[in-house]
């Protein structure tokens, strides 16, 4: 376990059970308990902290004069408190811009947009962000926005970064006004909630493109994958070839009818199967394993081959076929960054042509699953098998198979075929 995990061992992982609870009744009365020491800023929290000290430290007021500071700052901070009402942001509209996915460990940027509807301006105004989970983390300082005129609209971006894949909900960020004296800010301005997906980083992969592969052509669902047949020239028509194949200019040329003559250009096809069934999950070695088949499925589609990717995480496999087109990775990214591992049980048998190159990728090792992959690499003369995990033992197990062993830590720099 990551040390800096223990740390919000007592802190709910999920900032949207969080906001759940605090809609129930018992959580509107602690946030109304709550609201003065969570609307302060950091300036206001500086001064509270220093109230606490010198009000410890100014008890003997026959000896000492702290006392007075301890007044001062107190009375200061009371003030702000009590004119805290009056700094709202009537008129104020927020919202999110946000990219769809971003791959683990890579920064986010969410930028807030401010909009005055209202007639008046609005000043000193700061966005903030939510609470993260352990694995997130806000890059930078919170924005600040000097003034916001009658109609103008104002962008403010924040960066964060996620640690670990998957569907993660951010939540709602707000903004507010720290009139007066920036030591307290008003009553807030909230957006929407925020999700985002954060996939499985693609690593570079060294090594030869997949290759068209004997007697399968050019398979695959053409609507899918935007296929087109090429026109390698014309010839003199024949029964049986349709009508509007018909060139005009050449037939008007040379007196006779001639036709187009196309032929769909031969694709290679590339298979990729992430088991992730099988031993107990490990979180580091399941996020290797979809690393891993997230390079490799990246890695054949920028070829222009057609990949077949295949999920199998102890349940139900998830199926996925795409092309060489940028949106076709984005699916294979989203597939693979909401996978989940579950303990038990061997994958399905490998779908696809046996023809078409197979590249199998573990993130456990178990003799039923040696006993699975003897039969696959039996069965499919292309296939080649690879695993994923951070303990050494597991991994030499697994080498006598015939199985490429490797670290989590190993694909930082790319693969090597």
């Amino acid at each position: 376990m990551n040390l800096r995990e223990l740390n919000y061992i007592l802190i709910p992982g999920d900032n949207e059970r969080w906001e759940d609870w605090v809609r129930t009744p018992w959580g509107r009365r602690i946030r109304w308990l709550a609201t003065p020491l969570l609307s302060l800023t950091r300036e206001g929290q500086a001064v509270a902290v220093a109230v606490l000290i010198t009000g410890a430290a100014g008890v003997d007021v026959g000896g000492s004069h702290l006392y007075l500071v301890f007044c001062g700052l107190m009375g200061l901070l009371a003030s702000a408190l009590l004119v805290r009402p009056f700094a709202r942001l009537d008129g104020v509209e927020l919202r999110v811009e946000r990219p769809p996915r971003v791959e683990a460990g890579q920064p986010l940027t969410l930028t807030a947009v401010l909009r005055n509807t209202g007639r008046t301006p609005r000043f000193g105004i700061r966005v903030h962000g939510p609470f993260l989970p352990w694995d997130g983390k806000w890059v930078g300082r919170k924005g600040a926005v000097p003034v916001i005129r009658p109609g103008e609209t104002v962008r403010v971006p924040l960066r964060l970064t996620f640690g670990l894949r998957g569907d993660r909900y951010i939540g709602r960020l707000w903004a507010t006004s720290v009139r007066p004296l920036g030591l307290v800010g008003g009553r807030p301005v909230r957006s929407a909630p925020v999700r985002v997906m954060v996939v499985p980083p693609v690593r570079p992969v060294q090594g030869p493109p997949p290759r068209p592969s004997p007697g399968l052509g050019a398979q695959g669902p053409r609507a899918l994958l935007g296929d087109a047949d090429e026109l390698v020239g014309v010839r003199p028509y024949r029964p049986g070839d349709r009508i509007r194949d018909l060139h005009a200019r050449s037939w008007a040329r040379l007196g006779e009818p001639m036709v187009r003559e196309y032929a769909r250009p031969m694709r290679a096809v590339s298979r990729v199967l992430c088991v992730l069934a099988g031993p107990e999950p490990d979180r580091d070695s399941v996020d290797g394993a979809l690393t891993l088949a997230a390079s490799l499925a990246a890695h054949g589609i920028q070829a222009a081959a057609l990949v077949a990717l295949t999920v199998d995480g102890g349940r139900a496999p998830h199926r996925l076929q795409v092309g060489h087109q940028a949106a076709g990775l984005e699916l294979a990214l989203d597939l693979l960054g909401a996978a989940e591992a579950h303990a038990g049980g061997v994958p399905a048998p490998p779908h696809g042509p046996a023809a078409a190159p197979l590249e199998v990728v573990f993130a456990g090792w178990t003799p039923a699953l040696a006993q699975w992959w003897a039969q696959v690499r039996a069965s499919q003369p292309r296939s080649r098998a690879w695993l994923v995990h951070r303990q050494r033992k597991v991994r030499a197990a697994a080498e006598p198979a015939g199985v490429i062993a490797l670290a989590p830590a190993a694909l930082v720099d790319g693969v090597q075929l």
